[in-house]
């Protein structure tokens, strides 16, 4: 029996970047097209393929690569016989038997999203052997799928025009992994996922766990710069950082260089992802506490944009303290450029009023558009948001979105509009509503 999913990542990270990537590949599928998703491990290609497929708001059908999958497996195979027997007496004399026996055919995962219009997601597709795909050829471009002959049923099928896949593969040079053939290739956009940027891996480790800001930065710089150190190019440390901030909040270990249960951590999760020895890895990885300058909660104003600049200052600035010189590394082939660091936090402000023109239109674009989701129309959300203020008596961005479930675009959108209709105000990155004024009356 073939299982049809009504699935949705969970709260899954809608940053600039990520849109960005979102709307190329909805082009792509509402045009027709195949779109083959291909990046490193962990850079969160089967996550985006399901928030894809829940954005065509179709059923989803799911197929992950195995070295063992055979065409059958796509489209169906013989399973059981179904056996027919007819015993004739109406002569009482004579008795007449028919028995007939037939094999049962059951549809699989490619055949069932063909006919009735489902979202295929092939996770990992080249990890199957190429023969094994070759069934997807006429699906993806002549638009009909070729069945084995059999006397009881038929042997081709239309392609129903709501049929749509997503594929996901990793790089070849990885074990268990097989070269696609060129011809499959040729029928599909292939999208190239990057390694997330500092600030969406950010966002996506305070959107998982309950980890501040703060600590959030600090284990991604942490572990960006031991990959840059150790060049683990192969991988995405997406994957690690959330280890770290999961098991951080989980079980309250103070993210800080002189915590030894951090230490312990950083060297179970990290050192393993290595292609260094043990000893030498353990080397950097010191040097990096080392160091690293963090910032206590205090010192730290999470929702500042500046922080991500004044911690690459500290960050590359410090001094490496007890340190064997012969045993330092380049800070600068460690760390993130400050440069760098700068352009996130300037393009991804958050502060609305010093928002960019650019950006502003074209979140205003998308929220009209309606290209990503079907919002809510723009008075039910302001409205929403302005009771919400009533109630709380002011709040900061990040509350309103989370306690309303809203996306940062729907948000930035409708408090624009409030800002600029003067019905809300903004203070100390506080969001309040503008109190009506007394008109004293008159006294003649």
């Amino acid at each position: 029996m073939t299982t049809v999913l009504h699935a949705s990542p969970y709260q899954f990270v809608d940053t600039p970047s990520i849109q960005r990537l979102v709307l190329r590949a909805l082009r792509y599928l509402r045009s027709g097209y195949a779109v083959h998703l291909r990046g490193p491990a962990g850079t969160g290609k089967t996550t985006l393929a399901i928030h894809l497929a829940n954005l065509l708001a179709r059923p989803i059908v799911v197929v992950f690569g195995d070295d063992e999958v055979k065409s059958s497996d796509l489209v169906g195979t013989q399973s059981g016989f179904t056996r027919k027997k007819v015993v004739d007496n109406f002569i009482h004399s004579v008795i007449k038997v028919e028995d007939e026996l037939q094999q049962a055919w059951v549809d699989a995962r490619l055949t069932l999203a063909c006919k009735e219009g489902l979202t295929l997601v092939y996770d990992e597709f080249n990890r199957s052997r190429p023969e094994g795909n070759n069934v997807l050829l006429s699906v993806l471009e002549e638009k009909l799928l070729v069945l084995p002959p059999h006397r009881h049923r038929q042997e081709y099928i239309r392609v129903h025009p709501e049929f749509r896949a997503i594929f996901t593969s990793n790089p070849e040079e990885y074990c268990g992994v097989h070269a696609a053939q060129n011809a499959l290739l040729d029928r599909m956009i292939t999208i190239n996922v990057p390694e997330p940027d500092v600030f969406t891996q950010t966002e996506i480790l305070m959107r998982k766990t309950a980890i501040s800001q703060a600590d959030a930065a600090t284990i991604v710089q942490l572990v960006g710069a031991f990959r840059d150190q150790t060049q683990a190019e192969k991988t995405s440390g997406l994957r690690s950082a959330l280890m770290l901030a999961t098991i951080c909040c989980d079980h309250h270990i103070r993210v800080a260089p002189n915590n030894e249960d951090f230490q312990e951590l950083c060297q179970d999760v990290l050192l393993s992802r290595s292609s260094l020895m043990m000893d030498d890895g353990m080397q950097v990885l010191q040097t990096l506490f080392a160091q690293l300058e963090f910032y206590d909660e205090s010192r730290y104003q999470p929702e500042s944009v500046n922080t991500l600049q004044q911690f690459a200052d500290n960050f590359t600035n410090c001094s490496t303290r007890n340190v064997n010189p012969s045993e330092t590394y380049s800070v600068s082939s460690v760390f993130y450029s400050l440069n760098s660091i700068n352009n996130q936090a300037n393009e991804f402000e958050i502060d609305l009023e010093t928002l960019e023109v650019e950006e502003t239109k074209q979140v205003e674009n998308t929220v009209k558009s309606n290209e990503l989701k079907s919002l809510e129309p723009q008075i039910a959300i302001d409205r929403h948001i302005i009771n919400y203020l009533q109630e709380t008596e002011g709040a900061r961005l990040l509350e309103i979105e989370q306690d309303l479930e809203l996306s940062r675009i729907e948000l930035i959108a409708a408090l624009k509009t409030l800002l600029r209709e003067k019905k809300v105000i903004q203070h100390d990155r506080i969001y309040k509503l503008v109190e009506p004024k007394l008109v004293e009356p008159s006294i003649d």
